[in-house]
């Protein structure tokens, strides 16, 4: 992991701090590369290691500007932005926080009769959560221990207009009042991958709920692929899914007065903002059959909170293997946001010379080759199939294993199915 002192972060956040990360990234934008623009700063700056992070710096600046709309006056560590969320995803969840479940996404906080909510934001990073927190309408602290971090979140809040207050604390040890919201971003990434585990999460989840589930209301955001039905979570927890466009891109437990009434799973679709809830257990799975005229795949979010089998039994599907969530329908269904339905053109053995001579007999088109819980190289399929165009418009190979034997599924990539309506659950 990156450090940084805090001589070097006060430096930063200076006017002469703030002229190095510019002419730096003016050098990355004028097409030099990183070690010739290091070099340069070097000459420039007399402080080596101030130089080095004004590089640093400018490379994560030029990399959030198609997320952050205020990248050019934000200052980033490359650590610390691949930790942030996604700002489309930081205000649902401010939003959330401030109004309580069941906000919508054009809800201001204006809108609301009440003073402002209480919010401590743990573990507060850069402050791209606290800056969502504060505009959705809170009063807002923030809590960051590393005290070089501090200092450029300081800057952050000032440069985006945000009035919150800055603590320099740990989010196992800071004692929150226990009329306020709390919000906990722990770090989801170890050695570059995505943690599952709750326990991997720092600080670890089980211990963010114990230490403050005396808050009035708690969330605390998880990496998408953690459970919801980890028995650590209770049953007074709500896990939300968050799929922005077609990326699985966090999960959420809600706690206290922000969780949903008996909810304890959701899922949620932005940037349209469609929800879909289930209430304790999962319900029934759907019986296993064999391809139909259409292939079903329900949007990851819905998955991950166990309710592809809801979804399916709305429009008459049957699953494929009781291992797979992909679904097929004998006709095709209407058209939903929560899931992508393809015409299924052939089922085919899984065998690169039966797929290849298929392919040769149908119309020309790019093609896709898709696993779904299927064992390949897929190198080699593409050796062994000719080396076809690539793409996403046209003949979508879809190498399945199911219970008991595998199949090739081939779809067209996309047939008008499926494209996003509104959705009144």
């Amino acid at each position: 992991m990156e450090t940084m002192t805090v001589a070097t972060a006060r430096w930063l956040v200076s006017d002469d701090g703030a002229a190095a990360v510019a002419a730096a990234v003016r050098s990355l934008d004028a097409g030099e590369d990183e070690l010739t623009t290091t070099a340069a700063m070097r000459r420039q700056v007399a402080v080596a290691e101030h130089g080095a992070a004004a590089v640093t710096a400018a490379v994560a600046r030029r990399r959030a500007r198609d997320r952050w709309p205020d990248a050019e006056r934000l200052l980033f560590t490359r650590h610390g932005l691949e930790e942030a969320s996604d700002p489309d995803v930081a205000a649902w969840r401010a939003r959330r926080l401030v109004h309580g479940p069941g906000v919508g996404p054009g809800r201001e906080a204006a809108e609301d009769p009440y003073p402002p909510p209480e919010v401590w934001d743990l573990g507060a990073g850069l402050g791209g959560d606290t800056v969502a927190i504060a505009r959705a309408g809170a009063r807002v602290t923030a809590v960051e221990h590393d005290p070089a971090r501090c200092v450029l979140l300081a800057h952050n809040l000032a440069v985006s207009g945000v009035d919150a207050r800055v603590v320099r604390d740990d989010a196992g040890s800071v004692v929150v009042p226990a009329h306020a919201r709390v919000h906990v971003d722990p770090a989801r990434r170890r050695e570059g991958r995505r943690v599952r585990d709750l326990d991997e999460h720092r600080p670890p989840v089980g211990s963010m709920l114990r230490v403050h589930g005396h808050a009035a209301g708690l969330a605390i955001t998880l990496a998408p692929g953690v459970d919801a039905d980890d028995p650590v979570f209770g049953e007074d927890v709500e896990v939300e899914y968050v799929q922005l466009g077609g990326d699985l891109v966090e999960a959420i437990a809600w706690r206290g007065d922000l969780r949903a009434p008996r909810v304890t799973a959701s899922a949620t679709l932005l940037p349209a903002g469609l929800r879909r809830a289930r209430t304790g257990p999962r319900g029934p799975r759907l019986a296993v059959g064999d391809p139909g005229s259409h292939l079903v795949e329900v949007a990851v979010a819905a998955v991950r909170a166990r309710l592809h089998d809801d979804i399916g039994a709305g429009i008459g599907a049957r699953r494929l293997s009781v291992r797979r969530a992909l679904l097929t329908t004998d006709r095709p269904p209407p058209a939903s946001p929560w899931y992508r339905a393809r015409r299924i053109e052939a089922v085919l053995p899984p065998r690169p010379p039966r797929v290849r001579r298929w392919l040769a007999d149908a119309d020309p088109a790019p093609v896709e080759l898709v696993l779904h819980g299927f064992d390949a190289d897929v190198t080699a399929w593409w050796r062994a199939l000719g080396r076809p165009p690539r793409g996403p418009s046209g003949w979508r190979i879809e190498l399945v294993r199911r219970d008991d034997d595998a199949i090739a599924v081939i779809t067209r990539a996309d047939d008008g199915s499926g494209a996003p309506e509104a959705d009144p659950s």
